[in-house]
């Protein structure tokens, strides 16, 4: 008989790479049947539930880390459970550098002074504060997290705005900049031809397909998800219109 069994990691938190990473190894896993490995926001519940892995039990915020197994048994369900500390721990051994990592933004760019973009990963009620910092910092962001406030969404844009700086996102998970890519980014040519996208999906099918039809990117700017709604007003996507005109 099928079994669904939950954990929650309280305040545990890691971007989605490592989680798709984890839910991969857990389907590989003997008796496992399906998974879901999710920071709890909303939306992200919403998804277990559309897919019937939300208990109805679960109890979760949404910097919480929540992992949730459909196995063939109680037995397969148990031993895929031991085996996530293995995986997590594989994949940090695996990313480990020797190099010395600052320990603060303003670390970081003392390192790093030419450099002009922040990608930022971090639970949603942080990541309009490092944003912020960014910014100061007189650095584009690109806000990988979602979960921030529309509220704090509008005072970043503007800030940047009055800045001449870019904010792409929240939860803003495609970039090519000078042929670059950020986030999850396919490669592809350099060219002339210049993408603005409110979805991470659309922007690399569309930058995949020029790629096969043989032209080349400039740059892709992502704006995140919500920008073009009215409250936003499209601020990430007149600048990126206006950059690509230049």
């Amino acid at each position: 008989m099928t079994v669904v069994k939950w954990n929650v990691r309280a305040g545990a938190y890691y971007d989605s790479v490592v989680l798709m990473q984890l839910q991969r190894g857990l389907l590989g896993l003997a008796g496992v049947l399906d998974a879901g490995v999710v920071m709890a926001t909303p939306a992200n519940r919403d998804l277990l539930a559309a897919n019937n892995l939300l208990p109805e039990a679960v109890t979760a915020n949404p910097d919480d880390l929540l992992i949730v197994i459909k196995a063939e048994n109680e037995t397969s369900a148990t031993d895929a459970f031991g085996k996530i500390d293995e995986l997590l721990a594989r994949r940090k051994s695996s990313s480990v550098s020797q190099d010395f990592r600052p320990r603060s933004l303003s670390g970081a760019v003392k390192q790093l002074p030419e450099a002009n973009w922040v990608l930022i990963s971090v639970p949603g009620r942080y990541a309009a504060g490092v944003a912020r910092e960014a910014l100061e910092l007189g650095k584009h962001v690109f806000l990988y997290s979602d979960n921030v406030s529309l509220e704090d969404e509008i005072a970043l844009k503007k800030t940047a705005r009055e800045k001449g700086l870019l904010v792409m996102g929240p939860d803003c998970g495609t970039a090519i900049i000078n042929g670059i890519g950020l986030g999850f980014a396919n490669r592809v040519r350099r060219g002339s031809i210049g993408v603005v996208g409110a979805s991470g999906t659309g922007t690399q099918a569309v930058t995949a397909q020029i790629h096969n039809l043989g032209a080349g990117i400039s740059h892709a700017i992502g704006t995140g998800g919500r920008d073009l709604k009215s409250d936003v007003g499209a601020i990430t996507a007149h600048q990126a219109l206006d950059v690509l005109a230049r």
